[in-house]
């Protein structure tokens, strides 16, 4: 028994032995490793993975960058952080190896923000395009819009006016909806209904555009217009202030020719139209001789001007322990280039994110501004054309003041345009169109697992939008005042659960998300007519009281959202995204309120064909389907609206009271969604070892059960119902490239061009309907529509008669056949001698591209960006004005019309009257323009300061075009003649887009 028990302590002892003896052979492989990792700024990156290459040992770095990891001499480190070139470290006999981190420009750019999420551009299976700031940093921009012009495949961007402040519009992949909203959803730091007009340019780190249904389903009834992803920018690293100073000039690039220039023609020419039409000239010789050795008042160079801006721009960033923060402030001050008329914006923005545990991160991000434009152009004109129609229209032989130093209301002789004083009416006008908007993000971010991740998004934004009018501009000569406010207040919760794991070969991905946002609008206005006080907007109640009008209105819309997207990766070369959103809205009627919007996508890394290339570096191609919606309409628009009315009940005194509205008098409880489904394919190269890259897309977009306004019938009366009637198409083609040029270690060129052509086309209307008249009606007394919606045509059709020249003296006869006369306008008519009007051009371009390129030389840089837009024409409508003959602007003040048409010389220029709406005044609107070139030099370690750069440049520097007016991107219409996409290209005088020049200072502490 005893033997026993001692061979069995014998094998337990040699056993315990062996197990030691092998653990110190083991500790004496291993040894304990460990460091700091730290930025190109020498700050603690936390969070970084440390990996012993070929295992699944690993650690990550603390709050400090400090990391501990056990390894054998033979091992290699592997150092990764998002953003940061990857370090393999062999091991040895350190004990220590401390890490500085080189920025990996390649990596970032590869990340895409795709919504509720990110992804590598290489797992990219939707149609997306990435603007990052590098791409317009060396450009003094002050409107985001800018910046992406030109520089996405895609997007079309285009100015209505170029006065300071105004609006700016973008569209991607074409125009869905006639008579809905095309604006594309902006989300900015994951809260949705951005405003793009209020963002500090040089607050954003990148933008990404989400274009084809497959990206863009992921916000469901909200994506159809396609998305805007705006991340701002967050800081790191050792702290940071820079300072950005610029201050421009504007001007207008050049005035348009007019008999103002020459008025003493203009005096025999409306001698001559006054006899002609059985009057009497207003002309003496003697004052004709005097306009001719003293000239006369060109009013348009009355109301323009040189405009003086400045913009500075001062931000704080970087990280402090667990805490990242960047805090900027924006203040600028644009002065117009037509007087009396400006724009000035305050922004600060705070951003912040803190790392409270190593799972546990929390972001908050606030975004406060206030802008204010002073007198608001596009709310001058009361249907008679712009100011900038008045004043080149207007009697040069006026003078702008009388003797006495009062002004000349009106024209001394009643010729030319017959409204006001144009330089009066802005001189006295006083308009105020202020702005405030105060936004907030909460981000809540904790890994549940090391593959589960739960964050929710909690954001509002609160938008103030006040009006306030006190108006020079009447029949009467008397000011009116207004005032108006339009609150709008929005909060959104969003609660995002991701999962991710690799299964050898296989990637998973799930992210499924809940989504609640509402919104409530409150508007209240008043308007005070016919009160002759100077300035006396704030003695509105003075006004007569049949002047005196209140108006007050409510509004508010829910939409509760669930979403899943699945993400599968087969080999790091199979790529497919399958997403499924399901909405409900307040707008729609039950029964009609939820709808279910589900997308495909399919890539294919084609890389092991091209890997023994010298040409392509990657080689990937995608494919994809979904449908997206859209709940554009009022939020109470299935209902029949009411308006406010007086009615003498007693047969003697009105008193007030509500009927229906005779434009929406009658309800629709069967309104739904409007689908659009699109279907895309791309490919994907990579070129010369990643120097460079090529995307090509093309797609085709239907948007069917359009939410379209539609006239009654005859026998339910007059006005408008909503109805879902209606499709439109687009078919087109992206295509991005970028390359540089240059990659010497002095000497870089970067170069990137964005192609992009849409063909839009109504394929279906209502009723058996092949057309459908739209709302734009001419200027003066005509009053004809010059814009129409057409069948198997693109949404921007033009509507006018076909201009053939004039009468000729071999013609009197038939002229006399139709109430004509030789040197009377000839224009195109029926077998029943009416004139025919129909489409006669159209104003959607189809064709945009932009160049923008970067060079540097040590320490200068310079960038040129070059932008084109063809195919679509001009109706100018303000041209047209000029010429004159007819409406409030009967006088000739063409250049051309010293020319027209007389017996001795039969020109085709008329001298009588004309339709404003013809083919005379459509133009092709085709150009190219150099939008920026800006030329820098850097000075580095100055005294203490890390960089200060001075540059100088100049914007819209040249514009090539066959186009006569100030420029063919500007286009004009009132807000109640319908959505500028059915009726783009027209202008009836536009505010003339500026030539800016540009002096500025950056400084970097």
């Amino acid at each position: 028994m005893k033997k026993q028990l001692f061979k069995l302590l014998k094998k337990c002892f040699l056993s315990g032995l062996f197990f030691v003896l092998m653990g110190m052979q083991y500790s004496f492989a291993q040894q304990t490793v460990t460091g700091t990792i730290t930025d190109e700024n020498d700050s603690p990156v936390p969070g970084a993975n440390v990996l012993v290459r070929g295992t699944t040992t690993g650690t990550q770095t603390d709050f400090d960058g400090n990391y501990s990891i056990e390894a054998s001499p033979e091992d290699v480190l592997v150092i990764s952080y998002l953003g940061y070139a990857t370090q393999n470290i062999s091991v040895r006999d350190q004990t220590t190896i401390n890490v500085k981190l080189q920025t990996d420009q390649q990596q970032l750019d590869e990340v895409v923000v795709i919504g509720y999420g990110t992804v590598k551009k290489t797992d990219l299976t939707g149609s997306v395009s990435r603007v990052d700031s590098k791409a317009f940093e060396n450009q003094p921009l002050t409107r985001v819009e800018e910046a992406l012009q030109g520089r996405a495949a895609g997007v079309t961007v285009a100015k209505a006016n170029g006065a300071p402040g105004a609006n700016v519009k973008v569209r991607i992949r074409g125009v869905n909806s006639i008579t809905g909203n095309n604006d594309p959803l902006v989300v900015v730091d994951g809260i949705l209904g951005g405003d793009l007009s209020t963002i500090n340019p040089n607050d954003i780190a990148a933008m990404d555009v989400l274009k084809d249904a497959s990206a863009t389903a992921i916000y469901g009834v909200r994506g159809s217009n396609g998305v805007i992803i705006i991340t701002t920018k967050k800081g790191s690293g050792k702290g940071k202030i820079n300072i950005d100073y610029f201050t421009t000039i504007s001007q207008v690039p050049s005035l348009l020719p007019t008999l103002a220039d020459i008025p003493d023609d203009f005096a025999r020419l409306e001698n001559i139209r006054r006899v002609n039409t059985g009057g009497s000239p207003v002309f003496t010789d003697a004052e004709i001789s005097e306009l001719a050795a003293n000239g006369g008042t060109n009013y348009q160079d009355e109301i323009l001007r040189t405009g003086y801006s400045e913009n500075i721009q001062l931000s704080a960033s970087g990280s402090e322990g667990s805490l990242r923060y960047f805090l900027s402030g924006n203040f600028r001050d644009e002065e117009g280039i037509v007087i009396n008329t400006g724009y000035q914006q305050l922004s600060l923005r705070s951003n912040l994110e803190a790392q409270i545990t190593d799972r546990f991160k929390v972001g908050l991000n606030l975004y406060a501004s206030h802008g204010e434009i002073q007198n608001n152009f596009q709310t001058f004109g009361n249907g008679q054309g712009s100011l900038i129609y008045k004043a080149n229209t207007w009697d040069p032989s006026t003078p702008v003041f009388d003797a006495d130093g009062n002004y000349n209301n009106r024209s001394i002789k009643g010729i030319g345009s017959l409204n006001q004083n144009p330089v009066l009416t802005l001189t006295g006008s006083d308009f105020e169109d202020v702005e405030e908007r105060l936004q907030s993000a909460l981000n809540l971010s904790y890994d549940i697992t090391d593959n589960l991740n739960f964050t929710m998004v909690a954001g509002t934004q609160l938008s103030n939008y006040n009006i306030q009018r006190y108006a020079n501009e009447g029949p009467n000569e008397i000011p009116d005042v207004s005032f108006s406010n339009n609150k709008n207040t929005s909060y959104q919760l969003s609660n995002i659960l991701t999962w991710q794991k690799e299964f050898g070969k296989h990637d998973i991905k799930l992210t499924g998300v809940q989504e609640y946002q509402n919104r409530k609008a409150k508007f209240n206005s008043y308007n005070a007519n016919d009160l002759a006080l100077p300035n006396g907007f704030y003695f509105a109640e003075l006004a007569p009281n049949a002047g005196q009008t209140v108006f007050n209105n409510f509004g508010e819309r829910e939409l509760s959202s669930w979403m899943l997207r699945a993400e599968y990766i087969l080999d790091d070369n199979l790529l497919i995204t399958a997403t499924g959103r399901y909405d409900g809205t307040s707008v729609f009627r039950p029964g009609n309120q939820w709808g279910f919007f589900p997308s495909v996508a399919i890539a294919y890394n084609l890389n092991g064909l091209v890997e023994n290339s010298e040409t392509l570096s990657a080689f990937k191609l995608r494919a994809g389907w979904g449908q997206v919606g859209n709940q554009g309409i009022a939020d109470f628009g299935t209902n029949a609206f009411l308006t406010s009315n007086s009615y003498a009940f007693d047969g003697s005194s009105a008193g007030p009271g509500t009927i229906l509205n005779p434009r929406f008098a009658f309800e629709n409880l069967d309104l739904t969604w409007e689908t659009t489904t699109q279907v895309n394919v791309g490919i994907d190269l990579g070129l010369w070892n990643g120097r460079g890259s090529l995307s090509i897309d093309g797609y085709q977009k239907n948007t069917t059960d359009l939410l379209l306004e539609t006239p009654l019938s005859g026998t339910l009366g007059t006005g408008i119902t909503r109805q879902n009637v209606g499709e439109v198409e687009n078919f087109g083609i992206d295509v991005a490239v970028g390359y540089d040029i240059l990659d010497g270690e002095d000497l870089n060129w970067n170069s990137n061009f964005a192609f992009s052509y849409v063909k839009n086309e109504v394929t279906n209307l209502y009723g058996g309907l092949d057309q459908i008249e739209g709302s734009v009606t001419a200027p003066g007394g005509q009053s004809r529509v010059v814009n129409i919606i057409q069948l198997g045509q693109p949404l921007g059709q033009f509507n006018g008669a076909t201009f053939l020249g004039t009468w000729k003296s071999s013609e009197a006869a038939a002229a006399a056949a139709v109430g004509k006369a030789p040197g009377d306008a000839k224009y195109l008519r029926g077998d029943d001698g009416e004139i025919v009007f129909g489409a006669i051009g159209n104003g959607t371009p189809t064709t945009t591209w932009g160049w923008n390129n970067t060079l540097n030389y040590k320490n200068f840089d310079l960038n040129f960006f070059l932008q084109g837009v063809h195919g679509f024409d001009v109706y100018n409508i303000m041209q047209a004005g000029i010429t004159g003959g007819a409406g409030d602007s009967r006088s000739f003040m063409a250049i051309d019309q010293v020319n027209q048409w007389t017996p001795s010389n039969e020109t085709d220029i008329p001298s009588t009257v004309q339709l404003f709406n013809s083919s005379r005044y459509v133009e092709k609107g085709d150009f190219i323009r150099l939008s920026n070139l800006t030329l820098g030099y850097t000075f580095r370690d100055v005294v203490g300061i890390d960089t200060i750069k001075l540059y100088a440049g100049g914007q819209n520097l040249f514009l090539i075009t066959d186009f006569s007016g100030y420029d063919p991107e500007i286009t004009s219409r009132r807000t109640n003649q319908g959505i500028e996409d059915v009726a783009p290209g027209i202008n009836f005088g536009a505010y003339p887009n500026p030539r800016t020049y540009t002096l500025g200072i950056k400084v970097g502490f």
